[in-house]
Parts: C-alpha cells; structure tokens; sequence
C-alpha cells in the first residue's frame, strides 16, 4: 500500500511530498532522502494490520493546509521494494523500471517469475513468523535436555506419533523440525543445499563403513560439537528473528542477467546496516566453523582417515601451512579451509555462498551503508555492492548455516551416548571390538 505525506525536512526545513510504500511489519527501519538537500530523513514503521500501523520521523509531518505544500517536489520510497529516487507521481507515460514501486518487480522478473518469487517469498515469511516459534521451543528443549518437554513438544505440535527414548533419536526429530522451516526461508529458488546434504550423507556413510576412525573422530570431538551445536541454533535463531531485514535478499536470486543492470539504477531505502552485516558476519564466521565434517568425511573416503589430508591441497594454501589433521585444519583460516572445501565435487557452491572478497568489503572496519546510493561500500572497495546485493549475501550466508546444521546432526547422531564407545579413544588407537560403528536411526 502506498501512502502519501506532506514532510518539512529535518535537515533543510524544505518542504517535500513522499508516497511511502507499507507492508505488514514488526519493525522496518528506513530512509527518505530530502529531494531539495539530499538529508536523510530517517524512520520506523511498524504494525502487522493497518490499525495497528505506526510511524515514527524524525523529521516533521507538514500535513496541515499550508499554501506551499502543493508545489513542493514528490518522491517515491518503498522500503520493501528497490525503488528510483527520481520517482514521482506526476510521471510521464514512458515508465522506467522502479518508477511504481507496485510494479517494479513484476517488471524486473515478468508474470511468471513473479509469481514463483511472491509464492517463496510470502512462504518464507510465513514459516518465520508461524512455524519457528514452535521450533525455537522445541530446540531449546533439545539443548537442555528436557525430555518430557521435548516429547510433549514434539507430540503437540509436529504430530509425532512414537515416542523419541533416546539422545540420537530427538537429535534426528529436533534437526528434522529445524531444516523444515529453514529450508523453506530459505527457498528453492538458486539453492544448493539438497544437493550438499544428499552427497555428504553419502561420503558420511560410506566413510562409516570404510574405516572406524571416521566414527571415532566424530566421537572425540563430541564436546566441541555440542558448543558448536548451541552456537549454530543461537546463530539461526538471531537470523529468522531479524528475518524482514534482509528477506528481500531473495529477489536477487530471480532476476535474471538482464534484468541485473537495472537493478544497479534502483535503491532500497532500508537503514538497517548495522543489524544486517552484524548477523552476516557473525554467521560467515560460524559456517567455516562447521566445515570440518566436511573435510573429515572426504579424507575418509579417499585415505581412509579423517585427519589425512594427503596431497589434496587447494595451490591458494600455503605449503607450509597445509593441515596435517583435522586440529591444524580448525585453526586455517576462513578462505583456506573453503578452498579445500569447494574443490571437492559437487559443494562448489560454498564459494558462493561465503564468498570470502565479498566478505572483505562488507566485513571491513570501513564499510558503510552509502544513503545517498544505496551502496555498501569501503575504502578498499569504492564501487561495492548495491544494498539489494548485500541481502542477497547475507540470505545466502543463512543457506549455509542451514546446510551446515543438517551436516552437524550427522555428527550429533554419530557421536551420541546411546552407541557404546567410550569417551577416551583418540584418533590413532585401535577402536574397541565393541564399538557400535553404524547407530540406527527412527524418524
């Protein structure tokens, strides 16, 4: 819906016209950049029904009969849709892309695109607002390890009809509940974290099978996985709480090449910079933290020990540096332990998905959110990425703390105290004949 208001700038006193586009919301916070000085006006909305619909300026409302009003200039901001600053009512018939904001994405995508993208896009917000309270619940049950309250849970509201006795079994049920509403949140569209689950889940077993140093190792990293557990749902949790801060993220995944150029002309007026990069890089770090299930069940497979990582080195990796166990792998840093992450076949998508120069430009102690571009920007990348761009970044940093989450309950499910392996086997000893190598799952 969009919204006409008469404003006095906060910076130049001028007086202004603004069709504000509104959407249902727990809190958006925006800007409206004055047409005469280029101040911005900053604002909050919030308000889930129009009813309830609130917003706060700081600049002045001028909605009285002042004579002046009526020739002042019009601009259009939609926080929810990039939009043109040269937008305003009185627009001749030539229409450019952005020019309405009602429109603008049915332009950049066509009807069919569109309605792929508003179906994702409504179901994710959905499953953010509706389903993942009930999963918040449920998984911190897990972690405290509340097992009536975990099975009433479970029962209740997921419709579990057997009863989970066992740690390796409510691991299963609490992972399956959160990749459900993750995955929708995140969509379908552009997505790589089928395909990611499916192949380790395959390594992972075959692993299994190959050698009992694979189980072992994941046993005795058990208690730096459980931290790592809490860290990633702490993690998750933060990102679909701040969901409608960076959700639009998901239109840069259906726009097409094309259409791409366009959106450089286009700005999304959102002023919520801050928040996003903090969960952006909070969540960077932890996924290359998850990494090592990854490298651990390769090594596996091709040398029949999660810590021998033979002479598969990515050329980026220092030779001297090159890990020589899965301990001197967690220290690498973040690029290197991608790199030799991507070179395996068929999870090339984590190059992506972390990209570690784009990294560079939003992480960096200078970025900011340029409000008279709408670019994010620093010193060491002038140029940066537009705002539209950095949710796109941000959305697909969710992606892989998602995938990662399936990876780890592999781990989780491996190392439970339900299988009989004790505590103390290091990686190099013989496992114990008894050793139960291959836990059995329901669910």
């Amino acid at each position: 819906m969009i919204m006409r208001h008469h404003l006095k700038c906060y910076g130049c006193e001028g007086l202004f016209t603004v069709r504000l586009g509104t959407e249902p919301t727990k809190g958006t916070r925006f800007y409206i950049p004055c047409p005469l000085c280029g101040y911005p006006n900053k604002g909050l909305m919030s308000g889930m029904e129009l009813e309830d619909h609130r917003l706060d300026l700081e600049c002045e409302l001028a909605n009285g009969p002042d004579p002046e009003i009526s020739g002042a200039p019009v601009i259009t901001v939609n926080p929810f849709v990039p939009s043109r600053y040269d937008a305003d009512s009185l627009a001749s018939e030539a229409v450019s892309v952005g020019m309405f904001p009602t429109m603008t994405v049915l332009q950049l995508l066509g009807d069919e695109v569109y309605e792929a993208f508003q179906t994702e896009r409504h179901e994710a917000i959905e499953a953010g607002r509706s389903a993942w309270p009930e999963v918040r619940k449920l998984f911190r049950f897990y972690l405290l390890g509340n097992d009536q309250m975990f099975t009433r849970i479970a029962n209740e509201k997921f419709g579990l009809e057997w009863e989970p006795t066992t740690a390796h079994e409510r691991t299963t049920v609490a992972y399956q509940a959160l990749g459900i509403v993750t995955t929708t949140i995140t969509g379908t569209t552009g997505t790589s974290a089928e395909g990611v689950i499916r192949r380790f889940g395959m390594k992972h077993t075959a692993a299994m099978k190959r050698d009992d140093s694979h189980l072992m190792a994941f046993r005795s990293r058990g208690q730096l996985t459980a931290a790592t557990e809490r860290d990633l749902f702490t993690e998750i949790d933060r990102f679909v709480d701040q969901h409608e801060s960076w959700e639009l993220g998901l239109l840069s995944r259906f726009v097409g090449p094309e259409a791409k150029s366009e959106l450089e002309e286009l700005v999304l007026y959102r002023d919520e910079f801050a928040t996003v990069r903090d969960l952006y890089q909070q969540g960077f770090e932890l996924a290359c933290k998850c990494l090592w299930p990854l490298v651990a069940a390769q090594n596996t497979l091709k040398r029949s020990s999660p810590d021998d990582f033979g002479d598969a080195h990515p050329d980026s990796v220092p030779e001297k540096l090159r890990p020589t166990n899965l301990k001197k792998f967690d220290g690498l840093a973040n690029a290197y332990k991608l790199a030799y992450v991507t070179q395996v076949p068929g999870w090339e998508s984590f190059a992506d998905l972390l990209n570690n120069r784009r990294r560079n430009t939003i992480g960096h102690a200078m970025a900011h959110h340029d409000l008279r571009t709408g670019r994010v920007t620093s010193d060491k990348d002038p140029d940066g990425m537009t705002y539209l761009e950095f949710l796109g970044e941000t959305l697909g940093v969710f992606e892989a703390l998602s995938t990662l989450a399936q990876v780890l309950r592999a781990v989780r499910v491996a190392s439970s105290p339900d299988f009989n392996v004790p505590y103390d086997w290091k990686p190099g000893m013989t496992p114990p004949a008894d050793a139960q190598t291959a836990p059995r799952r329901r669910g």
